[in-house]
């Protein structure tokens, strides 16, 4: 028996809307990789990135994007993450390209002043993968009496 199950596109979908943090990593020379915060809407997978001079500064993510909109995101759950410990790890892996989204209304989302200087962007999937751990206890994480 394998360590994990793959999940459906309904399990997919329900781990997507229950989760709001995944890791962007972006392709180039060196590899970069941040944590972030998205919205789920319209079974797409939504990011708000700084482009200059808003509450946060544009840093390397916008340089990185000017030369490759390919990107990964990950969103994981892991064991210890959860009460008592008993929701297994689950992890989905995402690959594709960033793409501006110019129409905000149709996610529902109401303008960006220009002041903000933010852009949205949606994942254009390419491929994806998740999993669910099966084993129980996690022997990682599992202690004597457990």
């Amino acid at each position: 028996m394998a360590d994990f199950k793959k999940l459906t596109d309904r399990e997919i979908d329900t781990f997507l809307k229950s989760n709001q943090h995944g890791i962007l990593s972006f392709a180039g020379d060196k590899p970069y990789a941040l944590p972030m915060g998205y919205m789920y809407k319209r079974r797409s997978i939504l990011l708000g990135l700084a482009t200059t001079g808003s509450m946060v500064t544009a840093g390397k993510k916008m340089k990185y994007l000017k030369k490759s909109t390919n990107i990964c995101f990950t969103i994981c759950t892991p064991r210890w993450h959860t009460e008592k410990q008993k929701v297994p790890c689950t992890t989905l892996v995402i690959e594709g390209t960033l793409e501006e989204i110019t129409n905000r209304s149709y996610y529902g989302l109401r303008k960006i002043p220009e002041s903000a200087k933010l852009k949205l962007y949606k994942i254009k999937v390419t491929t994806r993968g998740a999993r669910k751990c099966n084993r129980k206890p996690c022997e990682l994480l599992a202690t004597k009496g457990s």
